[in-house]
């Protein structure tokens, strides 16, 4: 599974908002498997070298290529 950019994020978003679904609350997986769930509480929030080392399911290497959505 690829990890989604926020370019492609935002396609995604603007296709649920014109089906109906824009004041819908957002839960985020978990995990990659989608096995748990929470809510989205925060938007963008950079990737900073403290958050770097939480982050163990990304295919980036660098806090300078992720971004943190939740």
């Amino acid at each position: 599974m690829e990890q989604l950019t926020v370019a492609e994020l935002y396609k995604y978003c603007i296709k649920e908002i014109g089906k109906g679904n824009g004041n819908k609350h957002i839960v985020v997986a978990d995990d990659n498997e989608g096995n748990g769930y929470h809510g989205l509480f925060y938007a963008f929030t950079p990737c900073t070298e403290e958050y770097q080392d939480e982050i163990y399911d990304s295919r980036y290497s660098s806090e300078k290529d992720t971004i943190i959505l939740g």
